[in-house]
């Protein structure tokens, strides 16, 4: 989370008390998912991680760098405020570090031969799929994944489909992953109007490799020119009791748990995450296991640091980040 910039006492108390003077006159505002038919929107997901895990009495360390471009197309606005929305890959990213070698793939560079590792990230490029969004940012269907994943598998090289359903692609190209990924994306937008100050929780499960659960807190810390500035704190879990992930045919399970903490920035006007800025930490051991019911062979104790960076807008990025 962005360190907050201290104030003086005296700002704190004249703020304190211009809040208390003007409680009940100031409008709440209704953060929500506006989003104009016809128009065009863009968006990068910037995700980067440290896994630090120790097998055998050694210490290994992996770096990921994981980057996805999307241009959002709204065909339709039905009544209700519902929006049909056509989302296209413009910019895939993949930089691996580990004791297993290295991956750097970059799409805005236009690499003469995509390496070895980051086959579903180019294929990815220019592929399409359909949402339809409410202002919530509930996710009422979604259709054109099976298509994406069918022409992604028949763009990779012989071989290099085995791990694509496992691999940290495989949300985008599941049709429930991905539209559990747009939800929990979008469950920043509270319920009713909020005003300076309120606050408001939501719990959400998603897989990440394995299934975890997100107990959110968002806070409304002020509006200025057009745009609110929400802090964000969570805490992290694993399921205990989700399906254990397919790992080279073996079945791997998490025992871990941890925190998140950010700050977004939202455009009042459009209800888009114009910025975001969040760092998560998830702590504990990763049991691998013959089958999903038989002791673990193997306890590995791990530490994933990750570091998500957002934007969203009207206008397409000029460089990659």
């Amino acid at each position: 989370m962005a360190n907050m910039r201290l104030r003086t006492m005296t700002s704190i108390v004249g703020c304190i008390v211009l809040v208390a003077l003007c409680d009940n006159g100031m409008a709440a505002t209704q953060l929500q998912w506006k989003l104009a038919k016809g128009k065009t929107y863009y968006q990068r997901t910037m995700i980067d991680q440290q896994i630090t895990q120790t097998m055998m009495g050694q210490e290994q360390k992996i770096e990921q760098n994981t980057g996805i471009g999307l241009k959002l197309q709204v065909l339709d606005v039905d009544p209700q405020g519902n929006m049909q929305i056509q989302y296209t890959y413009l910019w895939t990213k993949s930089k691996q570090v580990s004791p297993m070698g290295q991956v750097d793939y970059d799409s805005s560079r236009q690499p003469a031969a995509v390496p070895a590792g980051a086959e579903v990230f180019a294929a990815l490029l220019g592929q399409s799929f359909t949402a339809k969004v409410t202002p919530k940012g509930k996710v009422l269907d979604v259709n054109g994944v099976e298509q994406v994943r069918d022409t992604v598998l028949k763009k990779l090289p012989p071989g290099a489909d085995a791990t694509v359903m496992t691999g940290p692609l495989a949300a985008y190209l599941d049709k429930d992953s991905l539209k559990q990924m747009i939800e929990t994306g979008m469950a920043i937008y509270p319920d009713k109007p909020v005003n300076v100050g309120d606050s408001w929780s939501k719990e959400v499960s998603i897989v990440m490799g394995f299934k975890v659960v997100i107990q959110s807190k968002w806070t409304l810390q002020k509006e200025q020119g057009g745009v609110a500035t929400i802090g964000l704190a969570a805490t992290l879990r694993s399921d205990p009791n989700g399906p254990p992930m397919d790992a080279g045919g073996m079945k791997v399970k998490a025992d871990m748990k941890g925190t998140q903490e950010g700050t977004l920035q939202v455009a009042e006007a459009t209800g888009l995450l114009a910025a975001s800025k969040e760092r998560q930490q998830l702590k504990g051991d990763v049991k691998v296991a013959a089958s999903a019911d038989a002791p673990p062979m193997m306890v590995i104790p791990m530490t994933i640091d990750t570091q998500i960076t957002g934007d969203m807008g009207e206008q397409m990025w000029k460089t990659s980040p």
